[in-house]
């Protein structure tokens, strides 16, 4: 009979484990280098996230609190204390993630430059992609996310037509639940997650930029093309596997709180419940954040992709939320 205690042993083999900590221990060199300050914020937070896609994990004690699914929000409030140049390795929690490349807890790696915007991140993004590869850099791919989708399925996403996009995701083999048939930005995104993604380079990085405006989220949106306003928000994706996500960052209190408010009218719509706005956040940015842009990275995830025999990602973990 097997022992009821056979799983205390980690996730990840000691060695796998010496060599994860190498790598964040280049990471902060990097960070040490560009002058760029390591922060500690919460993971027991007031304001959880509003995203209709990501549920927070909801803790009880005296007062309500959730746990944080990014350290966004506290950056974001210690940037408009004028911290500067900001960095933060730590963990974050999201329910039901779960899976070859989810945990529902894993490790973000999350930045902040003042004034620059989401072009000049990716630079950086990519630089220190590059210095952590040392010598095997497989390079990464730019493409805006309407030129992705126009070479790689022939649609022209302005055009908004919700019936064109499930043609196309019906003819990759994917069925397209009903619920969503008329939801452009559900369709969207089971495109990118079911087919578009799947053509990207598998063996090095590709730098989606400038998603459609309604997926803004905390991003800046530029509606200077008359036909096509977008979000200034950009994806990197090694293979198919989605790695980091950034944005030029939204400064104005008012705009945001809207997104917000929009968020939770989505997630009723989605029978689930309505989240609390983080107040301190609206207060910082009405107080006058610096413009700046941010890039969140897996930092599990990534793991994965610079030790190639670690097929999933709590095998990259000491131990994972099975054998916590």
């Amino acid at each position: 009979m097997q022992s009821a205690t056979a799983d205390w042993r980690p996730n990840a083999s000691i060695e796998v484990l010496k060599r994860r900590a190498a790598f964040v221990r280049q990471v902060r060199e990097w960070f040490f280098l560009h002058n760029i300050l390591e922060v500690e914020t919460p993971q027991l937070i007031t304001g959880a996230t509003t995203d209709p896609h990501i549920d927070s994990f909801q803790v009880q004690g005296e007062a309500s609190r959730c746990l944080r699914t990014s350290a966004e929000f506290h950056q974001k409030r210690l940037l408009a204390a004028g911290s500067g140049d900001i960095y933060e390795l730590g963990k974050v929690f999201r329910v039901d993630e779960s899976g070859r490349y989810h945990n529902p807890e894993f490790t973000m790696l999350e930045w902040y430059r003042i004034g620059i915007d989401h072009h000049t991140l990716i630079d950086e993004a990519a630089a220190l992609l590059k210095y952590l590869h040392a010598q095997d850099f497989p390079g990464i791919e730019r493409i805006s996310y309407r030129d992705l989708w126009s070479n790689r399925a022939a649609i022209d996403i302005a055009e908004r037509d919700a019936a064109k996009l499930v043609r196309f995701i019906e003819a990759s083999g994917c069925e397209v639940p009903a619920v969503i048939q008329q939801d452009y930005d559900s369709l969207l995104d089971l495109g990118m997650s079911t087919v578009i993604a799947e053509s990207l380079n598998r063996d090095s990085y590709t730098c989606i930029y400038n998603y459609p405006a309604s997926q803004a989220s905390l991003a800046k949106i530029d509606s200077t093309n008359s036909d096509y306003a977008f979000a200034c928000r950009f994806e990197i994706y090694y293979g198919s596997v989605e790695l980091a996500n950034g944005y030029h960052e939204l400064t104005d209190g008012a705009e945001q709180k809207a997104r917000f408010d929009a968020d939770n009218q989505q997630r009723a719509l989605n029978n689930k419940p309505a989240m609390a706005v983080d107040k301190h956040l609206i207060a910082a940015l009405n107080s006058g954040m610096p413009d700046c842009a941010g890039v969140a990275i897996g930092l599990d995830r990534l793991m994965m992709v610079l030790m190639p025999e670690v097929a999933r990602l709590n095998h990259s973990l000491s131990f994972d939320w099975h054998r916590a």
